[in-house]
């Protein structure tokens, strides 16, 4: 192995190096804010399922429109716009802790938050396949999303011993997530943009040949931000689950995810796209069916467990979403197509994403929180329909024009 290779392998390894660590920072903030989201609501508003639904919809907003924030961006390198936008997550949760007196005001320093974060999602997308090849994309988004989970857990745990031990208040847990958001951003000055994170991008890309991906994401956005919302929001409300309980579970269930994560996306790599998707959808059928009937049908002792069971597997569920762009990269028509389609795929999931939270709170309210599950069953099977159009990971590889 010559000198040259050498270099460039230590230097692409520092990449991931400083890309991984910037993940996990900002996943240990994530933990702590998101983590303790719904019971902050809960405790400090005291704000119904419908309203929950409401904040969630406006929250959602900068994921439709992510398409348009990022299209003046396309001449920028995607290093800077993540600084940056890691960087608004930050103010956003500082405004969460300190200038939120009421709804309206918390509900603004979460749409500030959500900028940010949806920016940051996209592009972190991006670096993912830019930082990995054809054959061990999925092994690298497992391995991101394991430390991501990771990360999640240190949030969690910070949560649980915070509040139970120290007497954290969410202030002063926000505070601190701002400050790890801010030292993720410094992780960021140390990556240099790889592939066609430098080059200029479309600002835009509609073509029939993505009409499957953008599928997915839209069956995907109404599955994410029910389970987001209203799966913890059955445990707090209906359970009366507290928040260093529901830290307890979080870090429960990314503690599975680290495991299992890897393994799925070594899954992606062996079985393909068109397999783990189909296995996701008949899976989420079987956990909407537990959310909805676990008090009907099994033993009182065993509903909590059985619906902690039902957070784990769906929370470890969600890093399928990843095989999405496992496809796309293997689709796609052009480097310079890459990260738009992305932004697209997001924005078209976070249109449903906006609508679903708040229709979804509303059935809640008028014919009782089951049927919210027994709907996004039905969504199950749309999204088992629409992996079952994919192609084979055989037919890819033959098909393959992508990255």
């Amino acid at each position: 192995m010559n000198n040259h290779v050498i270099k460039e392998r230590f230097l692409r390894d520092r990449q991931i190096i400083f890309f991984l660590l910037s993940t996990f920072l900002g996943a240990a903030a994530t933990g702590i804010f998101f983590g303790s989201l719904n019971n902050f609501l809960s405790d400090i508003y005291n704000i119904s399922a419908s309203s929950r639904g409401f904040i969630e919809t406006i929250r959602e907003l900068p994921g439709a429109l992510l398409i348009l924030l990022l299209a003046p961006l396309s001449n920028i390198g995607e290093r800077s716009i993540l600084i940056a936008a890691t960087c608004l997550i930050a103010v956003g949760i500082w405004g969460a802790a300190t200038l939120a007196p009421g709804v309206i005001a918390v509900t603004f320093w979460l749409f500030v938050w959500s900028v940010g974060a949806h920016v940051v999602m996209t592009i972190r997308e991006s670096f993912s396949v830019a930082l990995s090849t054809p054959v061990t994309r999925g092994k690298i988004f497992g391995i991101v999303r394991s430390l991501r989970s990771f990360g999640t857990i240190v949030g969690a745990i910070i949560i649980w011993i915070g509040m139970d031990h120290f007497g954290f208040g969410y202030d002063e847990l926000y505070y601190l997530a701002a400050v790890i958001t801010l030292l993720s951003a410094v992780s960021v000055f140390f990556l240099k943009d790889q592939a066609h994170t430098a080059i200029h991008r479309k600002k835009f890309v509609f073509k029939k040949k993505y009409s499957l991906f953008y599928m997915l994401a839209i069956l995907f956005g109404v599955r994410k931000q029910i389970f987001l919302v209203f799966g913890p929001w059955v445990l707090i409300r209906i359970y009366n689950q507290s928040a260093p309980q529901m830290a307890k579970l979080l870090i429960i269930s990314s503690a599975v995810g680290i495991a299992l994560k890897p393994i799925l996306g070594r899954m992606i790599d062996k079985f393909g796209e068109k397999v783990v998707l189909s296995f996701d959808a008949i899976s989420l059928m079987i956990i909407c069916g537990f959310y909805g009937l676990a008090n009907k049908i099994l033993p009182a002792y065993l509903v909590i467990p059985s619906l902690y069971a039902c957070y784990i597997l769906d929370d470890s569920l969600f890093f399928l979403r990843s095989a999405h762009v496992t496809y796309l990269s293997k689709i796609v028509e052009g480097a310079e197509e890459l990260t738009a389609c992305i932004s697209t795929s997001f924005s078209l999931e976070h249109v449903v994403s906006m609508m679903a939270p708040a229709i979804a709170g509303i059935i809640w309210v008028k014919y009782g929180y089951p049927w919210v599950f027994f709907i996004c069953a039905i969504v199950a099977l749309f999204m088992f329909i629409t992996a079952r159009l994919i192609p084979s990971k055989k037919q890819l590889e033959e098909l393959n024009s992508g990255l």
